[in-house]
């Protein structure tokens, strides 16, 4: 799938959020073989607790772009999430955003929050309106969600006032109608919940007896908005697991999380040489090919 049906983004334009199919059955599998280097699944986890009471603290299951596997580091720059936003972000010149991989077990922790924005720790000024937005936040699961399992609930904007807001957080006793109108997000492994940092949304407690839902948070950018976001991943540079990315990845692919783009002006010959020392196996052919136009 290479973009996300029409309908989807006019669900997201009419309400602030769509949820929509991403990842078919083969490729949800692949994804799981790669998560299990970093977390238990549910039938690891249940037969060894405690080995893993350690992952009641939320950072203990949030793992962060890049993986080991490219199966898992496929999923943030797959093809219909970028034309998804670069359709209602108004260009091609994206940064990713955020990419973080997250676990929650039925009995571990108390995920319930209330409902709330969350531009409040993605950049320090106040969000435009949906048609003007910089950066599109994105949730891709990797298991199947049902309201037991601690559905994200959301609120449509057509319930809820303009903005913007003053308050990022609203407690159910302060704004008890705001809480009527809010839906479970159910959806088969594979979808993606594309919703706006004017949406208003929250997790919930996991009620279930056993089971787990695994998750990949993530999401982009303009590049003319330094303004907005969480993450910038050049500081990621030297992991192995971001050498062997950059290294078979697409040009694309590699812009996308912050390295020179094919037709920037900082391709010279001296860089090629300096990029050919650092990533040997590196095809470099696009980048040379771009700079013989430019003579």
């Amino acid at each position: 799938m290479d973009e996300l049906p029409d309908w989807a983004h006019e669900h997201w334009v009419e309400h602030g959020y769509v949820v929509a199919p991403l990842l078919d059955a083969d490729e949800v599998d692949a994804v799981l073989e790669n998560i299990y280097d970093y977390l238990p699944s549910w039938e690891e986890f249940s037969r060894r607790r405690s080995r893993y009471q350690h992952l009641r603290h939320p950072q203990a299951t949030w793992c962060t772009f890049p993986f080991v596997g490219s199966a898992l580091n496929n999923v943030p720059l797959h093809p219909a999430l970028v034309a998804f936003a670069e359709r209602v972000l108004r260009t091609d010149k994206l940064l990713l955003n955020e990419s973080q991989l997250i676990g929650k077990y039925a009995g571990l922790g108390d995920y319930e929050q209330e409902l709330h924005v969350d531009f409040g720790n993605t950049t320090l000024a106040c969000p435009p309106p949906d048609d003007q937005i910089t950066d599109l936040p994105m949730i891709v699961y990797y298991t199947d969600v049902t309201v037991e399992l601690g559905a994200t609930h959301v609120v449509s904007k057509q319930h809820v006032a303009p903005g913007p807001y003053r308050a990022r957080v609203r407690a159910r006793s302060e704004t008890p109608d705001l809480y009527c109108h809010e839906v479970p997000v159910t959806a088969p492994a594979g979808s993606v919940l594309i919703y706006s940092m004017n949406t208003w949304h929250r997790g919930t407690a996991m009620t279930a007896t056993e089971g787990a839902r695994f998750s990949h948070h993530t999401g982009f950018r303009r590049q003319d908005a330094p303004w907005c976001g969480q993450f910038t991943f050049v500081g990621q540079g030297g992991r192995p697991e971001m050498d062997t990315f950059l290294v078979n990845a697409t040009p694309r692919q590699r812009a996308l999380v912050g390295f020179p783009s094919v037709d920037d002006p900082y391709w010279t010959s001296y860089t090629l040489a300096g990029i050919a020392a650092r990533y040997p196996t590196m095809d470099l052919s696009p980048y040379e090919e771009q700079m013989g136009t430019r003579h």
